[in-house]
């Protein structure tokens, strides 16, 4: 797999202004805001984008909120930015414009793609290209097979691991995403030599899915909320959750239940400037707490289905240093943290299993 692929997660990273324009406490944002969003219209958290922007609006914590979406690579994302001139010579290296805040704040969101891919493609840690300001959302993962998988049970795909690790393809989302980094954890906690899994990656849930009932992988890993109706209807089996405690409509034990010492999150995450003075960093944190304490948002993850995972502030950046740390980790055990010669994405994958 190329590099480039990896340095999508980052585009985000290249387009934050500032967030001046900023009131006291009790209104954070007086003036207009921006959020970013390193993936297309209706891809990965732009949905939580604009739910955020219409609650941010709605009670009056910041005026005429506005998501810009920035699908492709950092380049691209910087001269689309308005913050300073268009430079072809900024390094990936320093993704921020150093330039002062404007007068309208940009704020960036993103989750654990964004830190791998930092990771893969040797640029600068997000918890230190950025001023981290608050953990907002996640999707809890399920470990789904087809009805009449050979893998009856969470023991049965341990059991196969710990005797042989490359002796299925797991499907999911892509390489070095999410789903990629989560089973190369359950590998580790079972014991299993990472190094030898065997692992294709996907556009979407929906591909992986496809792939899952074409027997190209035995098994796909994802968030179990996209997986819900297909369970529901039978067309999906679960074997196991990542969560803490049992999901209602998945009837499958959590990953700790079965003895891996794993609870594991796709999170989404709000982000300033690299180099956000204080005060807009605590007035950007206030905002964060305005908006996870209004009932309208509260709401509005309820009736879709986000998870609340909320931290804010220096707790957030200390638990974003350990969770680098422990992708760092896992993905140095893929053998990820190295160039590819295969530009493979899913489709190299050809044994199967039906």
């Amino acid at each position: 797999m190329h590099r480039r692929r990896f340095f999508s997660f980052a585009a985000g990273l290249a387009v934050l202004g500032g967030c001046g324009g900023c009131g006291g406490p009790g209104r954070p944002f007086t003036g207009g805001l921006t959020l970013i969003v390193p993936a297309g219209r209706g891809h990965d958290w732009d949905p939580l984008a604009h739910g955020m922007a219409a609650v941010l609006d709605a009670e009056g914590l910041a005026r005429a909120t506005a998501v810009e979406n920035h699908p492709g690579g950092p380049a691209g994302a910087a001269l689309a930015a308005p913050a300073g001139p268009p430079s072809r010579e900024r390094s990936a290296r320093e993704p921020f414009p150093r330039e002062p805040f404007s007068r309208a704040g940009r704020l960036l969101l993103a989750g654990m793609p964004a830190v791998a891919g930092a990771e893969i493609a040797d640029t600068a840690a997000v918890v230190d290209s950025t001023t981290p300001l608050a953990r907002l959302t996640g999707d809890w993962a399920a470990l789904v097979v087809l009805p009449g998988s050979r893998l009856r049970s969470f023991e049965d795909l341990a059991a196969l691991l710990r005797r042989d690790p490359g002796g299925l393809v797991m499907g999911g989302r892509l390489e070095g995403g999410s789903d990629h980094v989560l089973y190369g954890m359950i590998a580790k906690c079972l014991g299993a030599d990472a190094r030898l899994l065997q692992y294709a990656g996907y556009p979407g849930t929906a591909d992986a899915v496809e792939a899952l009932r074409d027997g190209r992988v035995a098994a796909i890993l994802g968030s179990a909320r996209s997986f819900t109706r297909e369970i529901a209807a039978g067309r999906l089996r679960p074997l196991v959750v990542s969560s803490a405690e049992r999901l209602p409509g998945i009837d499958a034990p959590t990953l700790m239940e079965m003895d891996v010492r794993l609870e594991y999150i796709d999170w989404c995450g709000v982000f300033g400037p690299r180099d956000m003075g204080p005060d807009d960093r605590d007035r950007a944190v206030a905002l964060c707490d305005a908006l996870d304490a209004s009932p309208r948002w509260r709401a509005m993850c309820e009736a879709r289905g986000w998870n609340r995972v909320y931290l804010s502030g220096d707790d957030f950046r200390q638990w974003l240093t350990g969770e680098t740390g422990r992708a760092r980790d896992v993905l140095r055990d893929l053998g990820l943290l190295k160039a590819f010669a295969t530009t493979c994405w899913g489709s190299c994958v050809r044994r199967h299993y039906m």
